[in-house]
């Protein structure tokens, strides 16, 4: 059924009634469509995620700046907030600088490594939502809706022959054995194994009464008026358990009664021997056992008889059922009065054990087996009676939910007839005639016709003659089989009217819905999940990808838009300066004015510009120019400095322990450069002044003590 189904997967959106019209909304994508959904809202998240975290950086970047004055370290930090595109990136250097600053100012480590970890736990947040947004978007149910091409019922065309007719029989059967192995898999099983997930619900629940009333007059019921046994799946939901999705207003719901008990026979048989040759030369002399419940029209006038021969021709059960339609004047068999229900369909079973030799007694009222034959030395046990005999009454009731209005507990004929009493809506009413459909091919005659011994589970103990002994509550055991190969067989004939039969069928045709209400119920039918698709909540998507946008759109505004208010409003512009002038762009341009490369426009810039246009700048020959000043790079052995003003601005260049010195331009702290990784800090001062800077570039920090702020 799952292949039948996965065949007719719905692409596209539809909703899932059980969850509501904005939970449920759901779409489904092809295999190869869904993966690339998913991993592009995987890269989404990811993007979304980096985006939060630059305007994260500015939060904390704003709140750390202010006009009190804060050390290098504090500075190298704004920077790399400023400046960092990924919390991952932020984190490494985060961690990097304090080792550096360690002997340079107070607590490095400690003031560092919150920063840090908060980034380093945001880069693990996101990789994590990354990595379950298919949570986000996975739809409420795990159920897919199937759109079939051949919808509608199935039945054989007018004068249809009989090779037709058998085709058609055999269509039935093939339904009853496949329901049949998926309730010996699925019915009684907490397991969920993969052959049960098919249908919108795993199995149809039921309860039971092994002491109800006997259905039948009195005596016939083997231990008594209360001791038959009821099957009831109380009220099936039409939309829940059978998966015909839609919103509760359009639902039915159905229920199915089965009541069973073993027979008394003895006033219902006899003995009887054939003499008559012109009957059957080969069974002439037979003796029969034969009992009437009631004539077979036009064909015997007893119900069904017994060759005592056949005991010991025959090596397995033999099970002969009969069916009678309440209320139906067309039926083969009359059913016996004392059997006969005017609001039950009647089916009776005939069971022999024949030559089976039990290896311990049976007590069972059907098997009952108590009859010791010795074999080899063993002691076996045979059957106790020829024919054993089983009734059973199947009854149905539709409801409407909305008015609480229901069918009596009818024959199917009764209970279908009266569907339209019951003030439903259109929509209620052709998914109540749909199911009746379905419910046509589940009473327990057409669980057990055309099976033989099969339909026996007894049969599947018997080894060349011989079977273990049977409890005494197996004939229970037998017809709970039955009824759940009825109930899963409901199931797959309720997707099989979406879908159409797995095969062509001889000598029959579709049904095909009219009304627009009819049609409605071939794009209705849910199952769970089939392989070769992928579903996703419409909700959770739409979600994911507003949120992400508005984070991505967000990333690119928010320094923007609360510069400006900190603009007009003149509060937080220490803090707004602050941003700007921790740019990557803008720390190298303050870096190349101090070299006296320049001069650049005046003004706050995205980019900021030289006033000149082309303007060339970089070092030559040991030696940097530019129209600001000049920059003195010298090594030499002594100590020895002077200032000098250039281009408008004074400058300090000198020699200090023998190192190379350079100058720096009105601003800059004095500095030391060890090996890392960062930028110089500075000291807003408008006198020149001199130190050494020893080392490489890479790095820097001041003088310990020293402090520095903006103004």
């Amino acid at each position: 059924m799952s292949q039948q189904a996965g065949a007719h997967i719905h692409i596209g959106k539809w909703t899932n009634w059980s969850y509501g019209p904005i939970y449920g909304a759901t779409f489904t994508l092809s295999e190869r469509d869904g993966t690339l959904l998913s991993n592009f809202l995987a890269l989404f998240v990811s993007a979304a995620g980096a985006a939060i975290w630059r305007s994260v950086s500015y939060i904390i970047h704003q709140c750390r700046a202010g006009p009190r004055l804060k050390d290098g370290l504090h500075h190298q930090q704004q920077a790399i907030l400023r400046n960092t595109g990924s919390p991952g990136d932020a984190s490494w250097r985060l961690i990097q600088i304090p080792f550096y600053w360690w002997d340079h100012t107070k607590r490095p480590l400690a003031r560092s490594l919150p920063l840090a970890a908060l980034a380093l736990i945001y880069m693990v947040s996101i990789g994590l939502a990354g990595v379950f947004s298919g949570e986000v978007t996975k739809p409420a149910g795990n159920e897919t809706l199937i759109r079939g091409n051949n919808c509608g019922t199935w039945q054989l065309n007018p004068g249809a022959n009989l090779q037709e007719m058998v085709a058609m029989s055999m269509k039935i059967l093939n339904d009853t054995i496949t329901a049949n192995t998926y309730a010996s898999a699925c019915y009684g099983k907490t397991l969920n194994a993969i052959q049960c997930s098919q249908y919108a619900q795993q199995n149809i629940p039921w309860t039971t009464n092994q002491n109800a009333s006997c259905p039948f007059a009195p005596e016939l019921c083997f231990f008594g008026p209360t001791s038959a046994y009821e099957m009831d799946t109380g009220q099936i939901d039409s939309h829940v358990v059978l998966g015909i999705n839609a919103p509760p207003q359009d639902r039915v719901t159905y229920r199915k009664v089965t009541t069973c008990s073993v027979l008394r026979t003895a006033n219902y048989s006899s003995m009887y021997n054939n003499t008559n040759v012109s009957r059957s030369a080969i069974t002439y002399g037979d003796t029969y056992e034969q009992y009437g419940f009631g004539p077979i029209v036009n064909v015997t006038n007893y119900t069904y008889e017994y060759n005592l021969h056949t005991r010991e021709d025959t090596n397995s059960y033999t099970l002969t059922p009969y069916f009678a339609n309440a209320g139906d004047p067309d039926n083969s068999w009359v059913v016996d009065q004392a059997l006969n229900r005017t609001d039950s369909d009647i089916s009776i079973y005939f069971l022999s054990a024949n030559n089976i030799n039990y290896m311990g007694q049976v007590n069972d009222p059907l098997f009952n087996a108590t009859i010791p034959n010795t074999i080899l030395g063993i002691t076996y046990y045979e059957a106790s009676y020829y024919v054993r005999t089983l009734a059973c009454t199947d009854q149905h009731q539709f409801c409407n939910p909305l008015k609480n209005s229901c069918t009596g507990l009818r024959g199917h004929t009764g209970a279908t007839s009266e569907i339209p009493t019951l003030g439903m809506s259109p929509t209620q009413q052709q998914t109540a005639f749909r199911i009746s459909g379905a419910a046509l091919n589940i009473d327990t005659y057409a669980n057990v016709i055309g099976r033989g011994p099969s339909a026996l589970l007894a049969s599947q103990l018997l080894y060349n003659m011989m079977s273990i002994p049977l409890p005494p509550t197996q004939w229970m055991t037998e017809v709970s089989n039955w009824f759940a190969t009825g109930l899963a067989k409901l199931q797959l004939l309720t997707v099989q009217f979406a879908t159409g039969p797995p095969y062509d069928v001889p000598g029959s045709s579709i049904i095909s819905p009219g009304t627009d209400e009819e049609q409605k119920m071939c794009y209705n039918q849910k199952v769970r999940s089939a392989s070769g698709t992928m579903s996703f909540s419409t909700l959770g998507v739409t979600i994911i990808l507003a949120v992400g946008t508005l984070m991505i759109i967000l990333n690119f505004v928010i320094d923007s838009l609360v510069g400006k208010i900190q603009a007009r409003t003149s509060w937080g512009e220490g803090r707004r300066k602050a941003w700007v002038d921790d740019e990557l762009l803008a720390l190298q341009k303050e870096a190349l004015e101090g070299r006296g490369w320049g001069p650049w426009e005046e003004g706050e810039h995205a980019v900021p510009l030289t006033v000149e246009w082309g303007k060339r700048m970089g070092r030559a020959d040991g030696n940097a120019r530019g129209s600001m000043g000049s920059l003195a790079s010298t090594v030499v052995g002594g100590g020895e400095g002077g200032g000098k003003r250039g281009g408008g601005r004074e400058e300090g260049k000198g020699r200090y322990r023998g190192k190379e010195m350079y100058s720096w331009s009105g601003g800059w702290s004095p500095v030391q450069h060890g090996d890392g990784m960062g930028v110089a800090t500075r000291e807003v001062v408008g006198t020149p002044e001199r130190e050494g800077l020893i080392g490489d570039e890479r790095m820097g920090y001041t003088v310990e003590g020293i402090d520095m702020t903006r103004l």
